[in-house]
């Protein structure tokens, strides 16, 4: 399964260890105000990170926007801290007004698209993805979405969004995946056929 599915909610990227030094944090200890620059809460944030201490990581990047750290380069890290521990609600809380100044960050708005897939709010998700392919037509990861969504209720749509997705994808590993996806579907059709021409005969009373 490739990021670009839904399952990219489980999905961590991996990040730097920092070079702070000090004793490690007791993780179920809430981190107290710093009184620290915010460069150093980043670094902290993602030593949590990659050492998979979640919570932690949500904490210090938290505080280090608050402390006015560079916003793109600490929202991604955060969010995806926040995932992993479960706080997608917190997610975007954080997300939505940072994509209100950023509305051209298409990774990112594509990852709150998921998120809130992971919350059952699949009309929210598809308002985030039509939001990311109206400034990029040819954003594929939002067209594959966009292509899953529609597989269970809309065949023609989603047949369209692979195809567009398979147009303009650079990732093999996702160009497989669509193929996969395009021939499901072809073979869906397929048998829906031959049941509509066997029900179409057997109402007709005309033998196969």
């Amino acid at each position: 399964m490739s990021k670009h599915t839904c399952l990219l909610l489980l999905l961590m990227v991996a990040v730097p260890s920092g070079c702070v030094s000090g004793p490690r944090p007791d993780p179920n200890t809430p981190v107290e105000k710093a009184k620290c620059p915010s460069a150093e809460l980043v670094v902290q944030g993602r030593r949590a990170a990659s050492r998979g201490d979640a919570v932690r990581a949500e904490q210090y990047l938290a505080m280090a926007l608050e402390q006015g750290a560079d916003s793109r380069q600490v929202m991604p890290v955060l969010l995806r801290a926040c995932v992993k521990s479960s706080h997608l609600r917190a997610a975007l809380n954080h997300a939505d007004p940072y994509l209100l100044d950023h509305p051209d960050d298409d990774s990112l708005r594509y990852l709150v698209a998921t998120i809130h897939l992971g919350l059952g709010q699949v009309t929210s998700a598809r308002r985030e993805l039509g939001l990311l392919l109206q400034r990029n037509a040819q954003n594929s990861d939002a067209h594959y979405l966009f292509g899953i969504l529609d597989t269970a209720t809309d065949s023609e749509s989603a047949r369209g969004h692979f195809e567009l997705a398979q147009a303009n994808s650079k990732d093999q590993e996702q160009r497989i995946e669509i193929q996969s996806r395009l021939a499901e579907l072809r073979l869906r059709d397929a048998e829906a056929e031959q049941r509509a021409a066997r029900e179409s005969r057997d109402s007709r009373g005309v033998a196969p």
